[in-house]
């Protein structure tokens, strides 16, 4: 038979999908997990979790598809980005992986960013460097754990070390090498310039490989751990930002696609690699050749509603949540909601900003607070739109994905703050999807990613469009929200003590 399987690695589950040439899928499971916090600032997930679900999902997804792993053409995969992943000579993990929202290396941000101007990263790599990016976690590493730097043979990303369980092969591809702050997206290559001017030794890094280029195949070993069939080829696949996109069929510059997941990401392809000259967006390569695409991340974005939900409602009715939230008119009556628990990314790149609710009132309650948890990470999501139209892409249709695109409220705030339509694609969990075609095109199911997309992805014919009642009201509420961050700039590192000390904790 003619299936694939696409395994995504995120930053709250593992997924694994099993679908036909059509994209009809056949099987599918979730498994989820948290991450680890040891210390405040810190982000932690244990690799042998990931691959331990990985094992678990695709055997479920294999069941629930009722097939034996013999039946798969292909594997691909699709994962967290930015993540530290060390090995040793013998393979084994040396420590957990610093995923993409810790924040301890903004110490080495600072020496990284005082050793190159914003134009010189800009020419080098074309974007900025963040915490949670691997070159930075490395570095920390370096300075904080030196016997256990001493020790690295390779590093790599999450979906990478599941894909080296799986094929006994290390690489990444050059879509997961872009989130690095280590990679040249125009010229793809590891930037060296960069590499050794932080003393860091580049033959940590892995062999770049395209994510539709087979990566190697499931090893004996793997098969006697897992429902696999030794021999199945496996593709390198990419970062979740690119697989879901090719999930969402936005190969072609033009749509905008908007995540809302534990984090929220904006993605547009491009046909050139042009970038914002202060760095507050991400210019990274794409999963089709000759491709690159522009990201506008915000930090917390589901996290901002779970978060809301967990810790101060005590509720995890995400529905309930929602039918409360639209007694409240557009605006929250005057309240407004900075989503930035874990700092901000775009357009900010401060990993000292804070969340805050701002314009509480005695007439505000629980509803209140919710909708403007779900306004506020619109706005900032409308922040990188912004900055994304200031380098002539002006998005036509956007495309909603990601466990908010669930909220038809929510779908329909995020088209009234950008003032334009918001279609759901009909395909579900998109990253595997992408996954998965890119294993179809590694083992030629399809000649290229564009036939598979043309295939497979198809949108909702009936589009969220924005209400121009509520034009207006998010106009003004944005006007007062884009001013927060600068009014409260200086304060935000005074009450963050824990995080200007965690990168000297070792």
């Amino acid at each position: 038979m003619s299936l694939l399987m696409g395994i995504d690695i995120g930053t709250s589950s593992v997924k694994s999908m099993v679908m036909d040439t059509s994209g009809k899928v056949l099987g599918f499971a979730q498994l989820e997990y948290d991450i680890d916090i040891p210390v405040s600032g810190y982000a932690e997930q244990n690799p042998e979790q990931w691959w331990d679900l990985a094992k678990r999902t695709s055997a479920q997804a294999i069941i629930n598809a009722g097939i034996d792993g013999g039946s798969l053409a292909g594997i691909g995969f699709s994962g967290q980005m930015h993540g530290l992943v060390a090995l040793d000579k013998e393979g084994q993990v040396l420590r957990p992986s610093i995923i993409w929202c810790d924040q301890r290396s903004i110490p080495q941000k600072a020496v990284l960013e005082s050793a190159f101007s914003t134009e010189e990263l800009g020419n080098m790599v074309q974007n900025s460097v963040s915490t949670g990016f691997l070159i930075l976690s490395l570095m920390w590493m370096k300075e904080n754990e030196p016997d256990l730097y001493s020790l690295i043979d390779r590093v790599m990303l999450p979906k990478d070390y599941v894909r080296y369980r799986l094929t006994g092969e290390l690489g990444t591809d050059m879509t997961d090498a872009s989130g690095t702050s280590a990679y040249a997206t125009a010229s793809l290559g590891w930037s060296e310039e960069l590499i050794q001017s932080v003393g860091i030794d580049s033959k940590l890094l892995p062999l770049v490989g395209k994510p539709w280029e087979i990566a190697g195949y499931v090893t004996g070993q793997a098969e006697s751990e897992s429902c696999f069939l030794a021999g199945t080829p496996v593709v390198y696949g990419g970062a979740d930002q690119a697989m879901q996109a090719v999930g969402n069929g936005i190969i072609e510059p033009g749509d905008l696609s908007v995540t809302i997941g534990t984090g929220g990401q904006l993605f547009t392809t491009i046909d050139q690699p042009v970038y914002d000259k202060k760095l507050r967006t991400h210019t990274y390569v794409h999963a089709v050749p000759s491709r690159w695409y522009l990201l506008g991340a915000t930090m917390s974005a589901g996290l901002s509603l779970k978060w809301l939900a967990s810790q101060i409602l005590k509720s995890d009715d995400y529905k309930s949540l929602d039918l409360k939230a639209k007694e409240v008119p557009a605006g929250s009556e005057g309240l407004l909601f900075l989503p930035y628990l874990t700092g901000d990314r775009t357009p900010h790149m401060d990993p000292h900003a804070s969340g805050m609710f701002i314009g509480l009132k005695l007439d505000h309650n629980d509803a209140h607070l919710i909708r403007a948890v779900l306004e506020g990470v619109c706005y900032s999501l409308r922040d990188g739109v912004e900055i994304i139209r200031s380098l002539g892409v002006d998005p036509g249709r956007i495309i909603i994905s990601g466990g908010g695109a669930k909220s038809l409220l929510w779908s329909q705030i995020l088209a009234d703050i950008l003032n334009r339509d918001v279609y759901v694609s009909t395909t579900e969990e998109q990253a595997c999807v992408g996954a998965a075609i890119m294993a179809g095109v590694g083992v030629k199911l399809y000649e290229t990613v564009e036939q598979a997309c043309q295939t497979i992805v198809k949108l909702n014919e009936n589009p969220v469009r924005p209400n121009a009642d509520n034009r207006a009201v998010y106009d003004r509420q944005y006007a007062v929200y884009s001013k927060l961050y600068e009014c409260n700039r200086e304060l935000f590192p005074m009450l963050n003590t824990n995080t200007n000390e965690i990168g000297a904790l070792k």
